[in-house]
């Protein structure tokens, strides 16, 4: 059995939902999802294409995850530059410009409605989280259907629809209706992907449910750490693990630094992974990523 850490699990799931024709949206301080997109470049879809929101960019070009340097990476090598206007009324909601998103909730409910601006009581907040940018775009508006993951599943994050404290992104709101009803184009949530299982919706109670359970982690060590009753997929299973291959690429080529890890780390060991890269990174005579 292949030896790996819950980043790189979560890194090569993800890898595996993008296909050839993907048009990969890498955002902001999201390294799992870029190292993602990159390993499934140099593996089994050479023709997608990243779109970097820093820069607003479209790169055919897979270079090595970088912390310092993205820029060089991205804009340098890029087909085209787009202004803020465009990226965001254009491209974001685009059935064939965007493809394929991952995004990162603090918190979720039973029917995928999503929250990433506050903790607590809107007017007084015990935490104001990023906001909400652009999720209500690609929540509502794209017919692929959302792409999430989660790195640590507790009762924290999967909450039920009452102690959603904010909706910044649209699920299938109550399950009741299908989002053509409030206006909305989009499909709604697809799958999330979290340390311990890949969740899917049911498609007739837009309901969360469990579609498989990560290798070691059984069925009710996923609903013990969900706040909500979880559905079980007719055909529950167990999830495919990394490969030997997957892991070295990832290991050796796509992201030697391990800068995926600091969505995974916390407190000290993250502070002492975040030193460590700026000082490899900042020591190479050569700063542009290297070309994979």
């Amino acid at each position: 059995m292949v030896d790996y850490t819950t980043d790189e699990l979560l890194t090569i799931l993800m890898a595996r939902q993008v296909t050839n024709k993907d048009v990969m949206i890498v955002g902001v301080a999201t390294p799992i999802v870029w190292s993602a997109f990159t390993l499934a470049k140099v593996t089994h879809a050479p023709d997608a294409i990243f779109h970097y929101l820093m820069g607003n960019t479209f790169v055919w070009e897979a270079r090595q995850v970088s912390l310092l340097w993205l820029e060089l990476g991205a804009a340098s090598r890029c087909h085209r530059l787009h202004n803020t206007g465009e990226c965001t009324l254009e491209l974001l909601p685009h059935d064939i410009l965007t493809t394929i998103e991952f995004f990162r909730p603090a918190q979720i409910d039973q029917f995928g409605n999503t929250n990433n601006t506050v903790i607590g009581d809107w007017h007084k907040p015990k935490v104001r989280l990023p906001g909400a940018a652009g999720i209500p775009d690609f929540s509502g508006l794209y017919s692929a259907g959302q792409h999430l993951y989660v790195p640590r599943h507790d009762k924290r994050t999967f909450v039920p629809a009452e102690k959603l404290f904010f909706r910044s992104g649209v699920g299938f709101v109550d399950g009741t209706r299908p989002l053509t009803d409030y206006g909305l184009i989009g499909r709604g949530p697809k799958f999330v992907i979290t340390n311990l299982a890949y969740l899917d919706f049911d498609p007739k109670e837009h309901r969360m449910r469990i579609k498989t359970v990560h290798p070691g982690v059984t069925v009710e060590k996923v609903q013990e750490n969900t706040g909500f009753e979880l559905l079980k997929a007719p055909d529950l299973k167990e999830t495919k693990p990394p490969t030997e291959t997957e892991v070295r690429i990832l290991r050796e080529k796509v992201d030697p630094l391990g800068i995926r890890k600091l969505e995974v780390l916390t407190g000290k060991e993250r502070a002492e992974l975040l030193e460590e890269i700026i000082r490899k990174e900042y020591s190479r005579v050569d700063r542009m990523p290297p070309r994979l």
